[in-house]
């Protein structure tokens, strides 16, 4: 039987005509005179549960600055279980070395190309999209021109720096290769990408095949790059059809791998769903990922079409594949994985490229390594844990847009994998805990959330709880927004929460759990885990529920015929499978629309607001965001249940304008930092229009 359950009122829009999901919480601008409504951000709604918390419990609860959960009955006694918290993160300290907006040095190419030369035709096809041009360095007299160059400003982000350590050049050349390698890494910090080529597949020389595992990738190669991308065949084999270009297939890996490398660091607790690079736009609410559990990758592909039609991310768990000792078979399955998703991946945020072309068919990836301690297959001995941060190592490498953390190991390794990531990746961090097969308190449930806040430095946490009574199915939720309020209390950041149970036992959990559900698929052959649903099981119970209640909007304007929103929103409303209807309020004043029938609808979610109502209608919003206050008009309204001081919910309005953000962000992915005011060729700009964009 349904269960009465509260939550806030949810909005979803699209961000282009592709109409893929963005979020089910908010609404981004869809051009400069035609908003939409922008992202929300709502108090959570308490749970009876939550509200029933003792006194006494919540004091211990709030009184811990950092969480940590031993579990006596099943920790394994020969690992480095965590004794002591995970170092918290410094503002002062650097983040994302290679955010576009800071870096604009050239990017380097390094490795042993087969026959074909894979290496020098990516960096001539990269730097033909980025309208740079291609340096190939061989000789120690290389190294000081170049470091000139970058010091002189001639050489940028959109040009290449080639370092093939092919057979046919001599011992002195490799050694001169090698210095410049090291040089440009750690002296000139510059983005360097191991270009991973399989010796057989790609005919390499036979010198170049026993020097490159036994001496250039471990002394080279590994030490001297963040990122890397393995090619087999791609550089020799002939297109198998007009879709499938072996070769454009291995330029898109490419230019998917620097453009999420060039991304603005990901901020914990940031939900702005405008920022390119946040958890709102993976993980907003409504959002589901698959979990593949096939041993060996390709078996999914019968699956895919159906799959990516119904889910926002794949979950990769590299501990259930047969190669996962294998880093370049493990590499080689990631790739292909996103390759056959590119099709099908309707429902995939874009991706801004260093060109400033937007990538639309990259599905978004969480790579897992899970191990046997929390329910997975991989062996949670020293040893093992050891190699297990070996391979986050290598997700972070492939540019993966989540990075699952298991919060339960040695805290010092811990901290290194997060270093890492803030450092020089755009990775989300995903702090994830299972407790099982045993039911747990309230308290210790609390700090297992706070556990995988992992000390501010996660941005999502995973909480898998068991329990041996249905009555107690709310509880990962309810422990979940306790740890939430607590972090809101105390400052700190409030990350989104993935709370759920185990087991049949734990179904009602699945359908609550409010953001990036793990689900499997009506077409696969079995489950990932025990309990697990569809996307379209959650999504109909929500809806029968009560969960997800079908809302109004509209685009508000007059003489608005020609307007593409309601195309564009009903179209992602059908994608995503979301109950809400999005039409036209065409009036000619806004006392009009405000006394219509939709206006005071208690289904209605808000509008877009364009010409001439943009300024008329701040009138009549009860709240203001700073944008609109700023720009002196309004281009989204969003209706917001909060609340009120008697416990009841009442309805708020709330003005927001957007357009700023649809004139500046296709600006700064041209310019780059100059649009924001930093660069050196600030000046005067030319506006032409007088309305509420112009405004903005």
């Amino acid at each position: 039987m349904p269960k009465p359950y509260y939550s806030s009122a949810s909005m979803l829009t699209a961000l282009t005509a592709a109409c893929y999901l963005v979020s089910a919480s908010s609404f981004v601008p869809n051009s400069p005179t035609l908003g939409v409504p922008s992202s929300l951000s709502a108090d959570i709604v308490e749970s009876p549960t939550l509200l029933h918390a003792t006194s006494m419990e919540t004091a211990r609860l709030a009184s811990a600055d950092t969480f940590r959960v031993t579990d006596d009955t099943s920790s394994p006694t020969t690992t480095t279980s965590r004794s002591e918290p995970i170092t918290e993160t410094t503002t002062s300290k650097q983040r994302g070395k290679f955010h576009r907006d800071v870096y604009n040095k050239p990017i380097v190419l390094l490795g042993c190309s087969g026959v074909n030369n894979e290496i020098s035709r990516l960096a001539r096809s990269l730097s033909e999209s980025l309208g740079g041009k291609v340096l190939t360095a061989s000789a120690a007299d290389d190294l000081i021109g170049i470091q000139s160059q970058i010091t002189n400003g001639e050489l940028t982000r959109s040009d290449v720096i080639v370092l093939d350590f092919a057979a046919d050049i001599v011992s002195a050349e490799l050694s001169d290769l090698s210095t410049i390698a090291k040089s440009l890494y750690a002296d000139s910090n510059l983005l360097s990408i191991y270009i991973n080529v399989h010796p057989d597949a790609s005919r390499m020389s036979d010198a170049s095949s026993v020097l490159k595992p036994l001496e250039l990738e471990p002394t080279v190669f590994l030490p001297n790059t963040d990122f890397e991308l393995v090619v087999t065949d791609e550089g020799v084999c002939t297109p198998r059809n007009i879709r499938l270009n072996p070769w454009e297939e291995i330029e898109w890996d490419l230019n998917r791998l620097v453009s999420r490398a060039m991304l603005p660091p990901a901020t914990p607790g940031d939900m702005d769903i405008l920022n390119p690079n946040t958890a709102e736009l993976t993980m907003g609410k409504h959002t589901y990922f698959l979990s593949l559990s096939f041993p060996q990758i390709e078996s999914v592909e019968p699956y895919l079409p159906a799959m990516c039609a119904d889910v926002d991310a794949m979950e990769f768990r590299s501990d259930l594949l047969d190669c996962r000792e294998d880093r370049f078979a493990l590499l080689r399955s990631l790739q292909w994985l996103r390759r056959r998703c590119r099709p099908h991946a309707v429902r995939a945020p874009g991706l801004t490229s260093p060109s400033g072309s937007v990538l639309d068919d990259v599905m978004p990836v969480v790579f897992t390594v899970r191990t046997a301690h929390q329910a997975g297959t991989w062996p949670d001995d020293e040893n093992g844990v050891a190699k297990m941060f070996d391979l986050l190592e290598l997700g972070l490498r492939s540019g993966v847009e989540v990075l699952d953390v298991e919060s339960a190991w040695d805290p010092v390794r811990t901290d290194a994998i997060l270093s890492m990531a803030e450092d020089r990746y755009s990775s989300l961090i995903l702090g994830s805990h299972h407790k099982v097969p045993d039911e747990v308190s309230m308290e210790k449930a609390v700090g297992y959330f706070r556990q995988c806040h992992l000390s501010g430095r996660a941005h999502g946490a995973k909480v898998v709880l068991s329990i041996d009574d249905e009555e107690n199915d709310t509880m990962a939720d309810d422990a979940g927004k306790i740890a939430q309020s607590l972090c809101r209390a105390e400052g700190k950041p409030v990350i989104p929460n993935i709370s759920l149970i185990l087991g049949e036992i734990g179904q009602y959990s699945r359908i609550i759990n409010e953001r990036f559900t793990p689900v499997t698929h009506e077409s696969l052959p079995s489950v990932a885990a025990p309990g697990q649903l569809s996307a379209k099981q959650i999504l109909q119970q929500k809806l029968d529920c009560g969960h997800i209640e079908p809302c109004k909007y509209a685009i508000l304007g007059h003489n608005i015929a020609y307007s593409l929103s309601p195309v564009m929103h009903n179209a992602a409303f059908k994608t995503t499978q979301l109950p809400h209807d999005y039409g036209r309020a065409d009036y000619e004043t806004v006392e009009e629309f405000v006394n219509s029938d939709l206006w005071n609808d208690p289904s209605f979610g808000g509008c877009s607001v364009t010409i001439p109502h943009k300024q008329s209608i701040m009138r009549y919003v009860d709240r203001l965001s700073d944008s609109a206050k700023a720009i002196g008009a309004v281009n989204t309204v969003i209706v917001q249940l909060e609340k009120d001081f008697d416990g009841s919910m009442r309805r708020v309005v709330v003005g927001d304008n957007t357009d700023w953000r649809g004139i500046y962000n296709p600006l700064d992915r041209r310019l780059g930092s100059a649009a924001a005011g930093d660069g050196e060729k600030n000046g005067i700009a030319l506006i032409l229009g007088a309305g509420g964009a112009a405004r903005a």
